[in-house]
Parts: C-alpha cells; sequence; structure tokens
C-alpha cells in the first residue's frame, strides 16, 4: 500500500495536477488532507481518547490544530495567487507574470517569475521599455560581448533560454536572434505579455525543444555570439555544461565568436566548471561580474568564453574582464560525470 501510494501521488504530481492547478497547490492541499485525515482516524479509534463530544479537551485541541492546517493552506494558495497578472502551469514548472515596482526605482515593471526566480522583466512605461534589465544589461557580461560584436556591422545571435525575451532588446535592423527554448509555456508568455520580441528590430525566430538537441540536429549556425542562459539560481541543466556541450556550442560558434554562460548562482560556483571546458577546447574564458541598480539591473556574473586572440583588448572588455584560472583540482564535466559537491559556495 506504500509503495502503491507513492506511485498514485507520483502520477498526480507530475500529470493531474499540472492540468488542474495554475500553481504548486498540492504540498498545502496535501498537508491538510493530512491533517483531515489523521483526525478522522483517531476518531475512530478508542483508544486515541477523542472519541465522543468535541467539547473535550483532546478533541477540540486536534480540531483546532487541523482548522489551522486547512486555514495556513488556503493563506499558501492565496498569496501565491495574489497580485499575479497571468499564473499558469505545465509539465516544467509553474510560471507568473506580475506587475510590481522596480526593485531600485519608481517605475513599474512586468515581471516573469518560474517559482522564486526572475526569468525576466520590463518596463510598464513606452518609453522604457526597449531596455534590457535584470541579468541583461549593457555593462553585464552578454551586453557587452553584443555591443562589442555589433560595432562590426550586423551579428548572429544564438540564446539557449527564452525568458521574457530581454535579450532581443539588442537587435538591431540586420541582427539576427534565435532563441531555444524548451518550455512552450515561456514562449506563449513572452508574446503575449512582454514585448521585446515584437519591439525587436532585427529578425526573431524561436526554436521549441531542448537545446542541445535542437542544436545537434541543426547545420552549423556561424553564430557572433551564443548565449547560455537556461539556468538560474539553484537550478542547472548539467547536460548544458559538459564538455560534449561545448564543442556543440563552437561548432555553431564562427571561429572569432563568442560563448557567454550566465553563472549568477545562489549555492554554486559555475565559473571553475566554465574555466575546465574552456581550457578543453583551447579557448580563453574570462569573468565579467557587474550590476547596475539604476536601471534596475541585477548583479550577474558571465563567463566569456572566446579564440579570438584581441576580443577582451577591445574597450568594452579591457577592464571589466577577468581572467579565470582553470582549476587543478577539480575533474571537468562530461556527459558521464558532474560533481555538484565541489562547487558548492
Amino acid at each position: 500500500m506504500i509503495a502503491l501510494g507513492g506511485a498514485l501521488g507520483g502520477v498526480f504530481v507530475a500529470l493531474i495536477a499540472p492540468r488542474v492547478f495554475t500553481g504548486f497547490y498540492e504540498l498545502p492541499l496535501g498537508l491538510a488532507a493530512c491533517a483531515i485525515v489523521v483526525v478522522a482516524v483517531w476518531r475512530n479509534d478508542p483508544e486515541s481518547g477523542l472519541g465522543g463530544s468535541w467539547k473535550q479537551p483532546k478533541a477540540l485541541a486536534a480540531l483546532l490544530m487541523t482548522l489551522a492546517v486547512a486555514v495556513y493552506a488556503g493563506f499558501v494558495i492565496h498569496a501565491h495567487g495574489s497580485d499575479t497578472r497571468v499564473m499558469a502551469r505545465n509539465f516544467y514548472g509553474g510560471l507568473r507574470v506580475r506587475d510590481e515596482e522596480a526593485e531600485h526605482s519608481e517605475e513599474k515593471v512586468r515581471r516573469l517569475l518560474h517559482g522564486t526566480i526572475t526569468h525576466g522583466e520590463q518596463y510598464l512605461n513606452p518609453e522604457f521599455q526597449g531596455l534590457p534589465t535584470t541579468y541583461y544589461g549593457p555593462n553585464t557580461g552578454v551586453g557587452r560581448a553584443i555591443l562589442q560584436d555589433q560595432e562590426g556591422g550586423p551579428i548572429r545571435v544564438g540564446v539557449i533560454g527564452l525568458g521574457a525575451g530581454t535579450l532581443a532588446a539588442y537587435g538591431r535592423a540586420g541582427d539576427s536572434f534565435r532563441f531555444y527554448e524548451i518550455n512552450p509555456l515561456v514562449l506563449r508568455l513572452a508574446r503575449t505579455e512582454f514585448t521585446y520580441l515584437k519591439r525587436c528590430k532585427g529578425r526573431v525566430d524561436v526554436t521549441l525543444g531542448d537545446a542541445r538537441l535542437s542544436l545537434e540536429r541543426e547545420p552549423p549556425e556561424a553564430f557572433d555570439v551564443l548565449v547560455v542562459d537556461a539556468f538560474s539560481s539553484d537550478a542547472i541543466p548539467v547536460h548544458l555544461l559538459t564538455r560534449e556541450a561545448f564543442g556543440l556550442y563552437f561548432r555553431h560558434l564562427k571561429l572569432d565568436g563568442v560563448l557567454a554562460v550566465h553563472v549568477s548562482n545562489s549555492h554554486l560556483d559555475l565559473t571553475p566548471v566554465v574555466a575546465l571546458s574552456a581550457v578543453a577546447m583551447q579557448k580563453e574564458a574570462r569573468l565579467v561580474d557587474t550590476g547596475d541598480e539604476e536601471n534596475d539591473v541585477f548583479r550577474a556574473s558571465w563567463v566569456l568564453v572566446t579564440g579570438a586572440p584581441d576580443f577582451f583588448d577591445k574597450p568594452l572588455l579591457r577592464t571589466a574582464a577577468i581572467a579565470v584560472p582553470a582549476p587543478r583540482n577539480m575533474r571537468m564535466w562530461t556527459d558521464d560525470y558532474s560533481n555538484l559537491f565541489q562547487i558548492l559556495n
């Protein structure tokens, strides 16, 4: 029965809940249901002392505690959905779109959230809607890489991870941006709730599906910049950080192209992982760690990897990019090996 209950619970969470709920409500509802079941069982157990009148101290205490759990579950559900413009959920998780004040200004922003992580935001004021915000401002590693390459003319940019589509803000006439996104719900919200993709002056297309599988099927794309931005906080797709993945990325980059890897993380130091793969590819890796609170740009860490000998001598990178030495006491991640304990902060 325990095994059956576990199997049914797994089926409910993976297949039923994403179609029934717009958020992760099964945990608070499950806690409330467990409390009700426990009290019901105790009421039918003559040895529990909870039978008879609800006015008995034990029975009354059990009833009040059950009500408290139920009220708490209702509060959690209400708080999760309050002040939310859109809530939606599928196999890949729950997404929310909220309108609220920017963290460092009085301007209103529209924010895309996956759990507690911000996956992009945009000013509601039309005057500022074209500004790249959060982790993608002009002073961040990815912003500097794109702007530096744009000085030579139109460029081709690949982006793994769509979010709100913020990086499309850099698109100019003649530029081409290709986004790779695994979650169709993210694409729907980026198109309906945000205007980065619509406002982009360059060409924009989106490929749905796992980015690595998509890149493996495609002929070389000759990207000037390829952005790996499919993870944040404590969630990382390991298969996008392995030696084999880096080999695939550089197959799709020009000889002097730049790989920009977003390594901002609350619990893991991903910089040495990228540095080791860069050494294996005979490329140079440098870290750009920046933040600009005035323009609602979060503190962000990006590792730029390239084989272009003079790229880091150019104006936008000369002082901002810091050399990243590859650690000698750490094993490179591959499709057959990864070790999170080595990179815990």
